[in-house]
């Protein structure tokens, strides 16, 4: 049976692998473990050297305390006469100073506890013959540290004093963490003082390591079917401290190691499987590469890479490929440019094509609303004359008087309502330009005035002189108006500002408001007549409809949407800047 290159190299390359890796993997992980216990080895063999560390500088101070305490006159006078409340109040208040883990401690002069723990009766001793003993002992509490300093009246012994401090869990922890083990303490009466690993196994620890000798060496112990490693160390006046290292904690890695190795070692197996795959394609194949980059040409990706070949031949179709897939890639490049610039340009003009309709669509309106408004203002004035005569010959009749006056006010709004749609087609003065900076500053004042008690400020930002070509009273007027619709938005309070910068030819005036903004149902028909979105009678909806067509008269434009930069609306005005040459002759 005949094998291909291809499978024959897949073959070597699996068994090479197999042969070099597996006996590789076994020995690394024995490596690995003894490694791992001989690191838990070294830093028990340093626990005792850290224990003494962490004692011996406390053990100083607290016999300087200690000392301290027995050298006040006060404490000894009044041990010596044996008011032993006063010697327990005066050592309280003195230790006070020390640090908080600190307490008082207080030996009468019949050798018994006045205040804190029982002490051994041998320290006690020691005390008599001048000694500072320093040590552990066992207290209700659990196992503390003792410090004593005899007092002495006149070469006397009259009692002893100094303090103790409680083997607590913070020291504990603080010792656990120094040497990274779990630490064990028993006390000089041989009863467990603490433990800081898991509860589970303190007990039977505690029950072993009791029967144990001290050793400076590092002992195995197995407890529960787990390996511990121990070493003990003694401190002063006969507790024990164990440093214990559960293997099984410190072992934990190991499978999870030797999962990451299997895998890894599967990885390797795999890509040098691909590897051997690869070569031998490219020994077999050398035009495969070529067939690839062309499929991946058909569906649009020119990124595919060409792989050369050391054959001559090959090497120049794959260069000649190469040569031409780079000319076709430059050329959809251009032609997608293309394509983007005409859409930009397909935009624009739907864009102009929507703003000529809107036109279209109000000036028809307008010239509507300016018939109609003719036709009805004359009915109106006369119905409003034939009112006022009925008015006055029915003076006596208070109710007929009443409907009366009802009918003229409604016909005098009819008549204004007429009259505002005929200011939209009354000749208006056209030519003319002004400081588009000052009218937003006076209007902003005219504003203010208004606004009475309501807590809305209006702030106005704008260069020192812009001259625009619209003349004042035209600009004031939508200014006014776009004003007061933000005040009306607003409510009691809040914040108007306008912005007056150049913008190209053209000077922007926006109008900016922290209301509520403007519906997306509303937005599109904002400019239309008759259309309002306030709640009252205030408005007929034609002050923005009247504001977009003096705008437009004067060559500008006008756009209502929300801020993108928090809530409320912006209406934004452009009119073109005045010519250069016409500026300075205003100047």
């Amino acid at each position: 049976m005949k094998v291909t290159l291809k499978s024959a190299l897949m073959g070597l390359v699996f068994l090479v692998l197999l042969v070099g890796l597996v006996p590789a993997g076994f020995v690394l992980d024995r490596q690995l473990v003894r490694g791992m216990e001989q690191n838990v080895r070294d830093d028990l063999a340093t626990a005792p050297m850290v224990l003494e560390d962490e004692i011996s500088a406390d053990m100083g101070a607290w016999m300087m305390h200690a000392k301290e305490v027995s050298a006040d006159g006060s404490l000894l006078d009044a041990t010596e006469r044996g008011d032993y409340d006063g010697a327990s109040a005066r050592a309280t208040e003195l230790v006070a100073n020390f640090a908080p883990e600190e307490r008082p401690l207080v030996i009468g002069g019949d050798g018994a506890t006045v205040l804190g723990p029982a002490v051994p009766a041998e320290l006690v001793e020691a005390t008599r013959g001048g000694g500072m003993p320093v040590e552990a002992i066992a207290t209700e509490e659990g196992m503390a540290f003792v410090a004593l300093s005899p007092l002495m009246a006149e070469g006397t012994w009259v009692g002893a004093t100094g303090v103790w401090i409680p083997m607590g869990e913070e020291r504990t922890d603080r010792l656990s963490a120094k040497t990274r083990s779990n630490v064990l303490l028993m006390a000089p009466d041989e009863k467990l003082a603490g433990y800081t690993g898991r509860a589970e196994p303190a007990m039977g620890l505690f029950d072993l390591l009791g029967r144990q000798p001290i050793t400076e060496s590092v002992e195995e112990f197995e407890f529960a079917g787990t390996r511990f490693l121990v070493l003990n160390a003694l401190l002063p006046g006969g507790a024990r401290v164990s440093f214990v290292r559960d293997m099984s904690e410190e072992l934990s890695a190991v499978p999870a190691l030797r999962t990451a190795g299997a895998t890894v070692f599967g990885v390797a197996l795999l890509l040098a499987l691909l590897v051997g795959v690869g070569f031998a394609a490219r020994l077999a194949r050398p035009v495969g590469s070529l067939a690839q980059a062309a499929d991946r040409i058909s569906t649009g990706d020119f990124d595919a890479t060409v792989q050369h070949s050391g054959v001559k031949e090959v090497d120049r179709v794959a260069a000649a490929f190469e040569a031409m897939r780079d000319a076709l890639a430059a050329r959809i490049a251009e032609l997608d440019g293309a394509n983007r610039e005409l859409e930009d340009r397909q935009e624009r003009l739907s864009v102009l094509q929507a703003e000529l309709v809107q036109r279209d669509r109000l000036s028809a309106a307008s010239r509507l609303l300016a018939q109609l408004a003719h036709e009805v203002r004359n009915p109106v004035a006369s119905v409003r004359n034939c009112l006022e005569v009925l008015r006055r010959r029915v003076d006596g009749d208070e109710e007929a008087s009443e409907l009366a006056d009802l009918a003229i006010d409604e016909l005098l709004r009819m008549h204004e309502l007429a009259e505002q749609m005929l200011d939209l087609h009354r000749p208006q003065a056209t030519e003319g330009d002004c400081d588009a900076a000052s009218v937003a500053e006076d209007v902003a004042a005219v504003v203010r005035v208004g606004l009475g008690d309501r807590e809305i400020d209006v702030d106005v930002s704008a260069p020192e002189s812009l001259a625009v070509d619209i003349p004042a009273d035209p600009l004031k007027q939508v200014l006014l108006n776009l004003m007061q619709n933000a005040q009306d938005a607003l409510g009691d309070e809040g914040r108007i500002e306008v912005r007056v910068e150049a913008f190209d030819d053209n000077a922007r005036i926006d109008v900016v408001d922290t209301g509520p903004g403007i519906s997306d149902d509303a937005l599109p028909q904002i400019f239309d007549p008759f259309f309002t979105t306030k709640a009252d009678v205030r408005g007929v909806g034609l002050g923005l409809f009247t504001a977009a067509g003096i705008v437009r008269s004067h060559g500008g434009r006008i756009a209502a949407a929300n801020r993108a930069d928090g809530a409320g609306a912006r209406l934004t005005i452009e009119v073109p800047l005045v010519e250069p040459t016409r500026h300075e002759a205003m100047a």
